[in-house]
């Protein structure tokens, strides 16, 4: 049978860990909302989350009763296209949206600048701890964990030049709502598949070095001939074999072209 929510969190397909702290962060910023977690994951966020769907309670897309929707909460994308199943609620002018993003530039017309909360963090789940934060939300350990693995990926363990100050306050917030080192050892480091592993060595061999103002960016692009999932991861891994302060990944499969920049 659908389910019928009148209010609903949704991120975009290919959902890393980033995107579905932000979904759960959200989730407990609109209390009785219904997080949609994708059909799609990254290979580490799926494991995680069969390993804990008894206590996560996300909601699979095709069961979301379209009809019902009255507002529509939008984390880690500003592209409709990338929502999935739920791509129609946001072109819907009869739902309301709120978005919630911190690497866009100018808002699609789906978007009222004013429903709109936008951020320079790292990651975005460092944007919605500090709403929690601030508002003293409560949080489960397992949440704290999942925020904290989202701002780990998208900041590189705080690493990347991107990282901000808030970033680090904010996975320490983390900690001390009772986030799980030993789990985030485990799901940060999630091994290759053999399909990666030779994607990958396809990427290393085609990658070029090109010189912009100054800037030296290593730039790999092939075409692939299937679908392989967790390009984001990919990138991290070519980053820290090549030791490359700037990356432009570009994969074209699955009638698509993947880009990914570190």
């Amino acid at each position: 049978m659908p389910m019928r929510s009148e209010e609903v969190i949704a991120t975009h397909v290919n959902t890393d860990f980033d995107a579905f702290g932000s979904l759960l962060a959200a989730r407990c910023l609109y209390p009785g909302s219904t997080a949609v977690l994708p059909s799609v994951l990254n290979r580490n966020v799926r494991e995680f989350a069969r390993l804990h769907a008894d206590e996560l309670h996300c909601a699979e897309p095709s069961r979301v009763a379209l009809d019902a929707v009255r507002r529509l909460v939008v984390v880690e994308t500003v592209h409709a296209g990338r929502l999935g199943e739920l791509e129609p609620l946001a072109l819907d002018p009869n739902v309301e949206k709120v978005v919630f993003d911190h690497h866009t530039g100018e808002l699609p017309g789906w978007v009222r600048p004013e429903n709109a909360v936008l951020s320079t963090d790292g990651a975005l789940t460092t944007t919605l701890v500090g709403i929690l934060a601030e508002r003293e939300i409560a949080v489960t350990p397992l949440e704290a964990t999942v925020f904290a693995l989202g701002i780990h990926e998208d900041t590189g363990s705080l690493t990347y030049t991107s990282t901000t100050r808030r970033d680090a306050e904010a996975l320490a917030w983390c900690l001390r709502h009772g986030a799980r080192q030993e789990v985030l050892g485990t799901f940060l480091r999630t091994p290759l598949s053999e399909t990666e592993r030779t994607l990958m060595n396809a990427l290393l061999e085609a990658a070029e070095t090109h010189t912009e103002s100054g800037v030296e960016i290593l730039v790999a692009a092939v075409s692939w001939p299937s679908y392989v999932e967790g390009i984001s991861h990919l990138a991290q891994k070519i980053t820290d074999v090549t030791d490359s302060r700037t990356l432009a990944l570009l994969v074209e499969m699955d009638s698509r072209v993947f880009a990914v920049v570190r």
